[in-house]
């Protein structure tokens, strides 16, 4: 049986102050490893640039461009960047804290759906964390339940964003580095605005409505426990975010119920226009905040 260090050669390494633990999550570009500070005895997460991307320049200016993301956000409801950093000029890192958590694509997976309640303090908090993100200018342009971790703190459970990786910075002057018929995003939470770039267009009109809508992809998957759109091929579901309407909740799932004021806001997430979506993050929440001195709730039977 193969050890951890044959499975992996930076496991039991050091990386300036840091040992390599574990590795504990990977995606196309990137590797995320447990390690700990030696001279601080903390436990970090870092994220590795995937040795083969490295000559890529594209996939180093979005690392890069994560970097200066993450550093410029100060909410409790992100993941806290500590350090950015090369080894050798050719191994790209980020040193991240370390969340000890669940995902809440994980949660689904064992729940099914989660009751009102609790899908609306997750949407707050997420909306929370994104009004500062996009006061910034920044599109997250990735938010979906594998982009979201539930850590505990003091008693309760918190939300924290995680991979800013294809991030967008709407500032006048940002140097674009998306190539332009490459979808950016998740097939099944991509706003149609983001749909449109890879058609022609140049980010057509991407911005913080853009997650608005991803959110409700991710809001109406937790009420429902499916997504509002579901398609055997990518192309086939793209064309549905551009076409075609969602059904409503108890429609697409008729073991649960939700409020009518609940349903309301989840399809005008939904709206195939960002006109007609939640003006800004900030005016969501307080829309699910005010629902707090409404009449009760119904939760999923």
């Amino acid at each position: 049986m193969m050890s951890a260090a044959e499975k992996d050669p930076l496991i039991g390494k050091r990386l300036r102050e840091y040992v390599i633990l574990d590795l504990i999550g990977k995606g196309g570009m990137a590797k995320v490893y447990k390690a700990r500070h030696v001279l601080l005895d903390q436990i970090r997460a870092i994220k590795f640039l995937r040795p083969e991307l490295r000559e890529r320049q594209e996939y180093i200016a979005r690392f890069h461009r994560e970097a200066r993301v993450m550093v410029r956000v100060k909410n409790r409801h992100v993941v806290t960047l500590h350090e950015f950093g090369t080894v050798g000029g050719e191994l790209f890192f980020l040193v991240m804290e370390f969340l000890e958590g669940e995902s809440l694509r994980k949660r689904l997976r064992r729940t099914s759906w989660l009751p009102t309640a609790e899908a609306v303090r997750i949407v707050q908090q997420i909306a929370l964390g994104l009004v500062d993100v996009h006061k910034l200018g920044i599109v997250h342009r990735d938010i979906s339940p594998d982009n979201i971790l539930i850590v505990p703190e003091d008693g309760k459970e918190i939300v924290k964003i995680i991979d800013f990786g294809i991030a967008k910075n709407t500032a006048p002057g940002t140097v674009k580095i998306t190539q332009t018929m490459k979808l950016v995003g998740k097939a099944e939470y991509v706003a149609p605005e983001q749909i449109y770039g890879p058609m022609g267009a140049d980010d057509h009109g991407v911005d913080g409505r853009a997650d608005i809508y991803s959110l409700g992809v991710t809001f109406y998957e937790l009420l429902a426990g499916v997504k509002p759109f579901e398609a055997s091929t990518s192309k086939a579901l793209l064309a549905k975010h551009l076409t075609e309407e969602p059904k409503g909740l108890s429609e697409a799932n008729p073991r649960v119920r939700v409020s009518p004021a609940i349903e309301s806001i989840v399809l005008r997430m939904l709206a195939k226009s960002p006109s007609d979506r939640p003006a800004s993050m900030d005016r969501l929440y307080m829309e699910l905040a005010a629902l707090a001195h409404d009449a009760p709730v119904l939760t999923p039977v």
